[in-house]
């Protein structure tokens, strides 16, 4: 009898393993409600480096990057939509197709890992203190997006921290 029971116990033991493994909470995916404004703060890993600061504003097929800091490129607003984008600093205008644009251009780099991050099924997600980590590639980059109540609080990307605040849906 002993030795039955032990047959019986063994494979409920690694059915309620199984079971309790199963029933582990997901990470969730993070999303972001279209239209949303936000502040950047653009800081690079390079300590002599200057701080950029901007205002973000994504619609349903544009963005809106539009930077107030350093000075000297304070006004410099940079228009994605469908597949064309524009800058514009002062009277000097430029416009050009989306994939013109280098991948490594910190507004790019930025707007496609938010696009990724809440739209794409090539990400990682992960939970950490009550946040959403997205981490995937851009380009040839590897970044980290950190969400809170999907809410994006910070962006590690190619030698760059992006700090948001002052979101807005």
């Amino acid at each position: 009898m002993k030795q039955s029971a032990k047959y019986l116990v063994i494979p409920l033991i690694l059915l309620l393993f199984f079971m309790m493994s199963a029933c582990k909470k997901k990470t969730e995916v993070a999303t972001l409600k279209i239209p949303y404004s936000c502040e950047l703060t653009i800081k690079s890993d390079d300590e002599d480096s200057d701080t950029y600061k901007a205002t973000l504003s994504r619609k349903e097929n544009s963005w809106l990057v539009t930077y107030t800091e350093p000075e000297s490129i304070s006004g410099m607003m940079i228009t994605f939509s469908n597949d064309s984008y524009k800058i514009k600093l002062n009277d000097l205008e430029f416009d050009a197709k989306r994939d013109e644009l280098p991948d490594s251009a910190i507004s790019t780099m930025i707007i496609s890992a938010l696009d990724k991050s809440t739209l794409s099924t090539n990400v990682e997600y992960d939970t950490n203190d009550g946040n959403t980590i997205a981490s995937g590639t851009v380009g040839e980059k590897d970044y980290e997006l950190v969400f809170k109540d999907n809410i994006p609080q910070s962006l590690k990307i190619s030698g760059y921290t992006v700090n948001f605040s002052n979101f807005k849906s």
